[in-house]
């Protein structure tokens, strides 16, 4: 956590210092070798800062003393609002990403919303990372009996078997780590994040997929009015910064 926080700083310095670069050098023919050694530099900071952010938000979510804020939420509006945030980034990549209205009884739930929106982004944000041109994304939230489940599905390649069980571990990159829509590699971080998040809450995850038919990941917590005891706290002390997927 006292790593992450030192880190962070220059970090952010440096790629405010190369975004600057970038800018002058925009409208220069003569600056077109420059600004592709800036933008590689600059791709490489970003995904470090991401890193040091993670391994960050993971060591305050760790803390003994940490606890939730919780709020009654519609999980169903919350989810709407998640597709019109990353819709943008979607229809660059050409995927198609949508949120289906929820079907009987509305889904409200007991959340830490900022945690909660933090871990269904992370879903979302991998979804796009592994979803090819011309795919689809379709995120859910229902009630199901005693419980609220959002659903994050993709019609990217799917996950190996072997891959399965280790999916939110720490750490943990699978064979197809590499993202197609991004060439870049994944570090475990993001979706041990979401196990947290989830593991917080008192819920479960669950993982569908298979090779060439995609991935089904759904996070299931208490509906209100059945949830157990949650740990919370009037005032969270160390919210994490932020609602940036990692």
């Amino acid at each position: 956590s006292n790593l992450s926080h030192d880190l962070r700083s220059p970090l952010t310095a440096t790629v405010a210092c190369l975004e600057t670069l970038d800018a002058r050098w925009s409208a220069d023919p003569a600056r077109a070798d420059d600004r592709q050694l800036v933008a590689m530099a600059l791709r490489n900071t970003r995904n470090a800062a991401r890193l040091v952010q993670s391994l960050g938000d993971l060591a305050q979510l760790d803390e003994p003393e940490f606890r939730l804020r919780a709020e009654l939420v519609d999980v169903g509006e919350l989810v709407a609002d998640i597709a019109l945030r990353f819709a943008e980034r979607a229809a660059r990549t050409g995927v198609t990403l949508l949120a289906e209205p929820a079907e009987g009884a509305e889904p409200h739930a007991l959340l830490d919303i900022e945690l909660f929106e933090r871990a269904v982004a992370n879903l979302v944000d991998n979804a796009l990372k592994f979803c090819p041109a011309g795919g689809r994304i379709t995120l859910r939230a229902e009630r199901v009996g005693d419980q609220v489940q959002v659903s994050v599905a993709d019609t990217g390649a799917g996950i190996a078997a072997a891959d399965l069980p280790h999916l939110f571990d720490r750490f943990y990159q699978s064979r197809q780590s590499v993202a197609p829509a991004t060439g870049e590699g994944g570090k475990g971080l993001g979706l041990a994040i979401v196990k947290r998040i989830t593991e917080l809450h008192g819920g479960q995850l669950a993982v569908r997929s298979a090779p060439g038919q995609g991935t089904c990941v759904t996070v299931s917590v208490a509906a209100a009015g059945t949830a157990p005891m949650l740990d919370l706290a009037p005032q969270n002390p160390t919210a994490l910064p932020g609602n940036q997927a990692g």
